[in-house]
């Protein structure tokens, strides 16, 4: 008989950009909301958002909606800006 191989996975975690709470502000003044209008569209608590804003970072799924929504704004850029700015509609 043979026996199974175990694998052990190593994950480093990257560590949560510091700057979050600038880039989250910066998109909530593009988009035009306040911190209860964010929550309100993310369907979380406004003490989320402004939790969020004091530095702690959010969880995955709240990040994946996050960007859903700015991405659907085309203010991704401003979450990533890495990213980069979109570019003009080609007609």
């Amino acid at each position: 008989m043979s026996r199974r191989q175990q694998c052990v996975y190593h994950i480093e975690l990257e560590e949560f950009p510091p700057d979050f709470p600038e880039r989250l502000d910066a998109f909530r003044q593009a988009a035009g909301l306040s911190c209860r209008g964010l929550a309100r569209l993310l369907k979380v608590n406004a003490r989320t958002v402004f939790r969020w804003n004091a530095g702690a970072a959010p969880g995955s799924g709240h990040l994946v909606s996050l960007f859903s929504l700015a991405a659907g704004m085309g203010l991704l850029h401003l979450l990533l800006p890495e990213v980069g700015e979109p570019e003009g509609t080609i007609d």
